[in-house]
């Protein structure tokens, strides 16, 4: 007898708490690992969204993964949970003890495939290795938005054809660790104004425009195999005037399914973001969201809200709510067994044929790291040939406000999560590497900035950074006025260092040395330092 035919005869005994339960993909505090077994066993739940917080080393994250699974298979319905993790190189949980490399903005830069396939490689086996089984990544968005303040440095470019060669590439890369996949943000996060942490943003664009630009990664994913996709908590009017993309079967179903021709399984982005929950109540969201045409819905509580909200209050009553939008006939019982059979359906197919991975490549991956941190960086501008320094004095101060280091890592694993500021790396490079030169801590800077103008008989040289991080901003406009001020006190002695994207560039129309690191992460911040 053929899976889908197993699966049909399994999903027929099932009650309809279990098959509700088996189409969410949950996350908890801390490590509240008896409430995440219960959540296995009596709420049947299909997989869970995991951060830092509920594991913070290699030997708590393995002992995590096995306790789950475990629980998993005592079930009737035994099939493995999806254990997913935001491994995507720009964000990342365990970072201390894996290789990122420089993020997918700087392997869009460095522009070689077969390194973005080795790289992203190498982010599965690491999480495989724990027990982990899907990435959601890689991040399939196009930069159309310079300004764009949750996508940035997750992208791999500004071209459409550009990404969609490496989101392919990234792809291959995990498919060939024998882990899951996940393009994200459908149809495209990254021509967006706003944060969908924090609100609902619109994209004013037809569907041909949509084909032509944010769709062609989308499109690259599916052609390479990829199993999962992610929606985007973002309304798209000319497609679909009533409802947001996670909500919208012409989207999800119509452009999707039928037009991309996309057969693996639709999972959420997280249905707390407040881009949800200002506008729906939890159930009818999560209702909304199968009867459109996901077939997984997730709530990975974000970290803005999880010591502010009843977390598990709000799990119970979203899964309650659909239990009961079924008993009542409001949300037809088929449309369930339709998705939870596409659910089982890959899940058994793919777990239990054990794929084999291809050789490992994680002795060399720190290597990996550092090679695609150096292809990165890139000299954008140079008018007066002051880079490189070649041993010359200079002075450096960092533009960015120290407080807002605080934020990289945050108290529920989501972004970042380096322990190490781009700031921590440089300096310790530098000291390591004994280079002599002046530092002007930032209040050093501020007071400088605001003096009467005295000459510098050195480059000043000025790093600036930005950190991806969910529902809130580094402090990137308060970093862009104090380069301003800085170019009018000392103009070509200033030399600008970017550990970030290069966006900022066009407000700096008199700035004569501008080198671009396309990363904020520790591997690239080092390279980076011994190019100091």
């Amino acid at each position: 007898m053929d899976i889908e035919k197993k699966v049909a005869q399994l999903i027929d005994t099932l009650c309809i708490e279990e098959k509700v339960g088996q189409l969410f993909v949950l996350a908890f505090a801390g490590e509240d690992r008896d409430y995440a077994k219960a959540l296995v066993k009596e709420r049947h739940i299909g997989g869970f969204y995991i951060t830092d917080d509920n594991a913070a080393n290699p030997t708590s994250a393995a002992q995590l993964a096995h306790d789950l699974q475990h629980e998993a298979s005592l079930r009737a319905c035994d099939a493995p949970l999806l254990l997913a993790v935001d491994q995507e190189g720009s964000w990342g949980i365990l970072t201390q003890y894996t290789d990122l490399g420089p993020g997918n903005l700087g392997l869009g830069k460095a522009d070689n495939t077969a390194l973005t396939t080795d790289m992203y490689q190498v982010f599965a086996e690491q999480m495989r290795e724990v027990g982990y089984n899907t990435l959601l990544s890689p991040c399939a968005d196009v930069n159309a938005d310079p300004d764009n303040p949750i996508i940035g440095l997750r992208a791999f470019g500004e071209q459409s054809h550009h990404v969609a060669r490496h989101v392919a590439a990234a792809v291959r890369g995990v498919e060939r660790s024998g882990s899951l996949s996940c393009a994200k943000h459908f149809p495209g996060h990254g021509d967006t104004h706003s944060d969908s942490h924090q609100t609902l943003p619109v994209v004013d664009k037809s569907l041909q425009q949509l084909m032509r630009e944010d769709l062609l990664p989308f499109k690259a994913a599916i052609e390479s195999g990829v199993p999962l996709i992610m929606t985007s908590h973002i309304s798209y009017p000319q497609i679909d005037a009533d409802h947001p993309a996670t909500l919208s079967s012409t989207i999800l179903q119509g452009v999707l399914r039928q037009q991309l021709g996309f057969e693996g399984l639709i999972i959420t982005d997280s249905m707390n973001m407040w881009s949800m929950r200002k506008n729906y109540a939890p159930e009818d969201a999560a209702i909304r969201a199968l009867q459109a045409g996901a077939n997984l819905v997730m709530l990975s509580e974000e970290h803005y809200e999880n010591s502010t909200t009843p977390y598990k209050a709000i799990q119970a009553q979203t899964i309650d709510g659909v239990i009961a939008a079924v008993k009542q006939g409001s949300l037809p019982e088929s449309v369930i067994d339709a998705r939870l059979q596409q659910v089982l359906t890959f899940k058994y197919q793919h777990f239990a044929t054990s794929p084999s991975p291809a050789a490992s490549i994680l002795e060399g991956a720190n290597q990996l790291a550092r090679e695609a941190a150096e292809a990165a960086i890139r000299v954008v501008r140079n008018r007066h040939q002051q880079w490189p320094l070649a041993g010359r004095p200079f002075t450096l101060a960092f533009a960015a406000d120290p407080k807002g280091y605080d934020s990289i890592v945050n108290s529920r694993g989501i972004g970042p999560n380096d322990p190490n500021s781009a700031r921590d790396v440089i300096l310790d490079t530098l000291a390591e590497r004994g280079r002599e030169y002046r530092l002007w801590q930032h209040d050093q800077l501020l007071a400088a900035l605001q003096a009467p103008t005295e000459p510098m008989a050195e480059p000043l040289v000025l790093i600036t950074e930005d950190y991806p991080l969910p529902g809130e901003s580094f402090d990137v406009a308060a970093q862009q006025q104090r380069v301003k001020q800085a170019l009018q006190k000392w103009s070509d002695n200033v030399i600008v260092i970017a550990m970030r994207s290069d966006y900022e560039v066009a407000q700096y129309t008199d700035l004569s040395t501008y080198v671009c690191a396309y990363s904020s992460r520790s591997v690239s911040a080092r390279a980076m330092a011994e190019l100091l």
